[in-house]
């Protein structure tokens, strides 16, 4: 399975967490835990994901070493043997590492990457352009924008989008802002999604607590850190399938139902929770969740998720 246009971005695509081996007491120098990382990507198949995506900022792309990083790529889309579809993180607020990161990643396989904005260098909307064009010109890549300003500092405006979807190799966007009616972005994104259907462009929602809001505006699809958890990860399947079967009371429904995993993913900075959720130390400069304030509140109130609806995370915990 390969994604080469946009209309192959449908669905829930998992930002897969990458987890560590303890074998660094300075959380500096870890392993990556591929037997690990191996048993998440089987359970996240067996519940229908649409697809993986390795090394994005969930998958602690900022804190993993380069050679880590694409050996990451490398196992992910080895392991998955074609099973479902992968997308590499491959950004970087250097349009040069980013360039090379990607002839890297095509190296492996030709696969689409996630590429986000430029990060504490801030560049003017003309730089941001700049910068996708370059990434499309240079590798050849299939590209999607990943539009976080809550990262970044750095938010890619509407008309920049739709000129950058007139690239045919510029295939997707990851909307992470509060695009729901009523709010900042809602009006933004509704333009990107109505002006860009004649385009080779799928909008993706990257907030997982606003995927039926995403679909109902014309959206295709979920970037989730919570479906890293696969009860969570079916949930969102099962919201998808009644989407497209016109059942909305039933979205409605599914999407209160992924409330609770929602709010433990993302009840500390992303990845954080999500290394207690699988056992997992975390690359410094995050923490433990325990290590924050009132941590051990929060790691409790994980914990019950887990044995209370999460039973696929218990064996992480034995």
């Amino acid at each position: 399975m390969a994604i080469r246009s946009a209309k192959d971005l449908h669905g829930v695509y998992v930002a897969l967490f990458t987890p560590l081996k303890d074998d660094d007491p300075k959380n500096l120098r870890n392993s990556i835990d591929y037997r690990k990382m191996g048993r998440m990507i089987d359970d996240l198949v067996a519940v229908g994901v649409s697809g993986i995506l390795p090394v994005g900022t969930t998958g602690q792309s900022a804190t993993v070493t380069h050679a880590q990083h694409l050996d990451v790529v490398r196992f992910t889309l080895d392991y998955v043997d074609g099973r479902v579809p992968v997308i590499a993180g491959a950004g970087s607020n250097c349009t040069r590492e980013s360039v090379e990161m990607i002839e890297e990643v095509l190296k492996i396989a030709e696969v689409p990457v996630l590429c986000v904005t430029g990060y504490y260098n801030n560049p003017s909307q003309e730089g941001i352009e700049k910068h996708f064009r370059t990434l499309s010109s240079e590798t050849g890549a299939k590209i999607i924008i990943y539009n976080v300003p809550g990262r970044t500092a750095s938010y890619v405006h509407p008309d920049t989008l739709i000129a950058l979807s007139e690239d045919r190799n510029i295939i997707g966007l990851k909307q992470a802002v509060d695009f729901r009616i009523g709010e900042k972005f809602h009006e933004d994104t509704k333009r990107v999604i109505n002006e860009t259907k004649d385009n080779d462009f799928a909008v993706m929602s990257g907030e997982d607590g606003f995927f039926i809001d995403m679909l109902e505006m014309g959206g295709t699809g979920l970037v989730s850190a919570t479906a890293n958890i696969p009860e969570a990860a079916k949930i969102f399947v099962d919201l998808h399938k009644a989407f497209l079967a016109g059942e909305f009371q039933k979205c409605d429904d599914l999407q209160d139902a992924a409330r609770d995993y929602v709010e433990a993913t993302f009840c500390r900075k992303n990845p954080i929770p999500l290394g207690t959720m699988f056992n997992s130390p975390l690359f410094q400069p995050m923490t433990s969740v325990k290590d924050t304030a009132r941590g051990d509140e929060a790691a409790a109130r994980i914990m019950k998720l887990i044995n209370e609806k999460a039973g696929s995370l218990k064996k992480y915990h034995v």
